[in-house]
């Protein structure tokens, strides 16, 4: 969903900045937890969360 949003966003000229930004420490998460780190995951999915609510 939020890479659908992210497109719809650069597709209209629209500041994808934050959207960009969420969607990299969200990635940062995913790999973090396969590799077994969730401490790194979840400090990542913090940064994620405030990214969101400054949306």
């Amino acid at each position: 969903m939020l890479s659908a949003c992210l497109e719809e966003r650069q597709t209209a000229d629209d500041v994808s900045g934050p959207l960009q930004g969420m969607v990299t420490v969200i990635d940062m998460a995913r790999r973090s937890a396969a590799e077994g780190d969730l401490a790194q995951a979840a400090t990542a999915l913090g940064y994620g969360e405030t990214m969101a609510l400054d949306l």
